[in-house]
């Protein structure tokens, strides 16, 4: 019979047995614990081994799913350890014995091989390179953008928090399949990218917050406890975000602006490629992490009031400019104010120029504020020193001759504190108008006055306390305005022209709305009048776009009620000198036309104005004929459309039209007219309608051809019904004259002799082509209240931001098409074979191994 030749169970092997089982056990435990750290702490391992936090956290102080975590990881270590100790000692020990030594051999080889595993993947993490399979190097930096990377200092880290509000933007605020799928694939491509910042050393910092998740009020509060500014920026965030954070500055990256949802190219092939998204550029992404730390760029509003500024003040909301200022500031822009006259609250001073910010001019309407109330304190005090006399003079005046009594009632009847006492008068025109004077009679008369004296006194006394808090309160506030002594200065300067110098020095665009008529039914509006610059300001501006800054001029229509249009000012020459021509007409449309009439079949002007006009038109290319690249903010509009599938609408009532100059189209690289009315439109030199004394409508604008024999007939100026333009834009150099002044006269000059001979002419050109001069944008709107009001609607907030963008040469901020579409076909499961596959992935996975397995162990028992 054989001998067994197996190793007999003794205790020892059993206890060997059951400590190797321990170090196995504690393995796994450290190894459950480490992934649910992992999953709880993220990106802030390195924070959680600090001293003296990961004793706190195994007490319970950051709750039980780290306290388990943490304990996991303690305890597992400890047995794995342990386990190590307890097999050195028995190699020590019992090394002299082959089957011991054979065991830890053993032993001693599975600890070299786990530790070389160890090493290799921690080596790895350190050392290794990537390798970009795609044929256009999509997820690959560009060189220049790696080497600004690497220059940033790693003490200065930048934290990048990726914010998911669940709104793809404000032109699609309604969440759908196709925002939900982009907005996943964005996350994760913002992760991908953030991969490779972290190549160039620990200074990025990532942090995904998602505003449905449980917890995401704590989380905020921890990332932004010493960052105000980031908290600010994400509450203030109005869609789906991208936050860069260093050193006290915030720049935001929309979704959209990383990666634009394409919802007209993902419905055309529905099953196929159903989500298509066009990338704006690794560079985007990169360049806001190396600007996050430089200066905002400046936007100066320059407005005539302080009503029309940016400041929302209660009833005049309209004629604000707020919401221009919100999208700004939300966009990455600072926005100051610059009001260019004063002395609106003082009716005894004329209308002077100015050149006040928004807190000088509140301080000088809270002065003349100030100045009324007191005027009204003495006004009430004076009322109560007459009542007193008067109540005074009625003990003296029974002692009178009849005659003087009479005088002096009767100028007390008359006067305008007793004109409301009805009973007085009564009594009055009874006692003069009776046969005779009686005791009695005067006596009822003097008792009437004596109440209604008593009363009006009372009264007189209660105004004056109630002026006298209203000054307290106007002069407290003219108080505070005051403790800012910049703003006290600054209103001692009294050059115009040096002061608006100063102000506009450091800005980098400036805003010129002429808030003017908004609809032709409704009477309200600002004269066109009101917003000409003195000369002294016009030439500020001329210097401000000598220098190469770009203006953004939103010029209102300037119709008037009571007489021809308004005269432009220096402002329009500039303009015109850009290129730009203004027309003095209004486009109205055939629906304002038929609800006039209607409101003359009722007999009356109409009220709210019709709602039924066409939305603008954007230029899909160059104009006829030209060879120009498409404008590139109609082109940066058309694109932001296709996120919500549809055409940006936007409608606007009573425009002006705006075109550009004859012969500057070949001067431009684009096309410059890009704004255009619909058709169904005319223009009109006196768009209100007027009635006469009765109220009865004696006129309502309609179209009326320029006759044939008018010198208006086939030029701009003529009357015609079509489209018109009401936005262009310029870029090209300043006119020469803005440098050479001689240049305008000798170009005058040449005007006269180039009938005769074009050498001089073409001389000058060739002169004016190599005079030094910068290259200056501008944007002229034919409409002052285009982007008027609190808020604006996502349509109009698109058109400024294109526009501004455009302006300040952030054109990497303009959404482009130019990068091929990143495509992401959907695959559809039926819920059985969704059920199939998460059952073999949960279930057959494991099996199958344990069935290789189980097959490994029988086959090494029976060999």
């Amino acid at each position: 019979m054989a001998t067994d030749s197996r190793q007999r169970t003794t205790w020892g092997s059993r206890f060997r047995f059951a400590v190797r089982a321990l170090g196995l056990m504690g393995l796994l435990a450290c190894t459950v614990g480490g992934v649910l750290l992992g999953a709880e702490q993220r990106e802030r391992l390195s924070e959680f081994a600090a001293p003296g936090r990961l004793e706190a956290v195994a007490q319970g102080a950051e709750g039980e799913f780290l306290r388990a975590a943490t304990l996991a990881v303690l305890v597992g270590a400890g047995l794995a350890a342990l386990t190590l100790v307890l097999e050195l000692l028995s190699a020590l020990l019992f090394g002299g014995f082959r089957r011991t030594a054979a065991g830890t051999s053993a032993t001693l080889g599975t600890v070299a091989a786990v530790a070389l595993l160890a090493f290799v993947n921690v080596y790895s993490f350190t050392h290794y390179r990537r390798i970009d399979c795609t044929r256009d190097q999509r997820f690959t930096l560009p060189a220049e953008l790696q080497t600004e990377l690497g220059k940033l200092r790693p003490n200065a880290p930048t934290t990048i928090v990726v914010l998911q509000m669940h709104n793809f933007g404000t032109l699609a605020p309604k969440r759908d399949s196709y925002t939900k799928a982009a907005e996943e694939k964005v996350t994760e491509k913002v992760r991908d990218l953030v991969d490779q910042f972290r190549e160039f050393g620990p200074q990025f910092n990532v942090v995904v917050l998602d505003s449905e998740a449980f917890g995401y009020e704590d989380q905020v509060r921890q990332l932004t406890k010493d960052a105000p500014e980031l908290k600010g920026a994400i509450d203030d965030a109005p869609e789906n975000s991208i936050f860069f954070h260093a050193n006290g500055r915030v720049q935001r990256l929309s979704f959209n602006e990383f990666m634009q949802l394409d919802k007209t190219a993902s419905k055309e092939a529905p099953g196929a490629e159903n989500l298509v998204l066009l990338p704006q550029g690794v560079d985007t992404f990169a360049r806001r992490v190396l600007t996050v730390q430089e200066r905002r760029p400046k936007v100066a509003v320059c407005v005539v009031h302080e009503f029309l500024s940016t400041a929302v003040a209660e009833g005049t909301e309209q004629y604000t400019v707020a919401g221009l200022k919100r999208a700004l500031t939300d966009n990455g822009f600072d926005v100051v104010d610059v009001v260019l006259k004063k002395n609106w609250e003082d009716p005894t001073k004329e209308i002077e120029p100015a050149a006040y910010t928004l807190d000088e001019s509140k301080l000088e309407r809270l002065e003349a504020e100030a100045d009324s109330a007191r005027d009204a304190v003495q006004g009430a005090k004076d009322d109560v020193k007459v009542l007193t006399q008067l109540r005074a003079a009625l003990d003296t005046v029974l002692r009178q001759p009849v005659r003087d009594r009479v005088d002096f009632y009767n100028q007390l009847g008359q006067g305008a504190r007793v004109r409301e006492w009805t009973e007085l008068i009564a009594a009055f025109r009874r006692w003069t108008g009776g046969p005779q004077i009686t005791a009695e009679s005067e006596a009822e008369l003097q008792g009437l006055v004596r109440s209604g004296l008593a009363v009006q006194l009372k009264r007189s006394e209660e105004q004056v306390r109630e002026a006298e808090a209203e000054q307290r309160d106007a002069e407290g506030k003219v108080k505070a305005a005051q403790a800012d002594e910049r703003t006290v200065q600054d209103r001692r300067i009294a050059d115009v022209k040096a002061k608006l110098t100063r102000l506009v020095s450091d800005v980098d665009l400036l805003i010129v709305p002429r808030h003017t008529l908004v609809n032709v039914s409704i009477r309200n509006g600002v004269p066109p009048a009101i917003h000409q610059l003195d000369k002294k300001q016009v030439e500020v501006v001329k210097e401000f776009m000598k220098a190469g800054k770009p203006v953004l001029a939103c010029m209102g229509s300037l119709a008037s009620r009571t007489g021809p249009p308004a005269e432009g000012d220096g402002f329009d020459r500039l303009l015109r000198d850009r290129g730009v021509e203004l027309k003095r007409d209004t486009v109205l449309f055939d629906a304002e036309r038929k609800a006039l009439a209607s409101a003359r079949a009722g007999g009356q002007i109409g009220g709210g104005g019709p709602t039924t006009i066409p939305p603008l038109v954007f230029a899909e290319g160059a104009p006829a004929g030209s060879s120009a690249a498409p404008n590139p903010i109609a082109a940066a509009l058309r694109h932001s459309g296709r996120t919500v599938e549809q055409k940006l609408d936007i409608k606007l009532f009573s425009p002006r039209p705006v075109y550009l100059a004859d012969g500057w189209q070949d001067k431009l690289k684009f096309a410059g007219e890009f704004v255009f009315t619909a058709p169904a439109g005319w223009n009109e030199e006196k768009p209100f309608p007027t009635s006469d004394q009765a109220g009865r409508v004696t006129y309502i604008p309609r179209y009326d051809p320029t006759p044939a024999d008018d010198p208006k007939r086939n030029t701009r100026a003529e009357e015609r019904k079509g489209s018109f333009p009401i936005g262009v834009a310029v870029e090209s150099k300043i006119p020469a004259a803005w440098v050479n002044e001689s240049y305008e006269r000798e170009q005058g000059a040449a005007a006269l002799l180039s009938p005769l001979d074009g050498t001089f002419a073409a001389g000058l050109s060739v002169a004016a082509a190599a005079l030094e001069r910068p290259t200056q944008r501008t944007v002229v709107f034919g409409s002052g209240h285009l982007f008027s009001g609190p808020r604006l609607e996502p349509p109009q907030e698109r058109l400024l931001l294109h526009s501004v963008n455009w302006l300040t040469g952030r054109e990497d901020r303009l959404p482009k098409a130019d990068v091929p579409a990143w495509k992401y076909p959907r695959v559809e499961l039926s819920e059985r074979n969704r059920a199939l596959w998460r059952s073999g992935a949960l279930i057959g996975l494991p099996l199958i191994a344990a069935y290789a397995g189980l097959f490994a162990m029988m086959r090494r028992r029976t060999r």
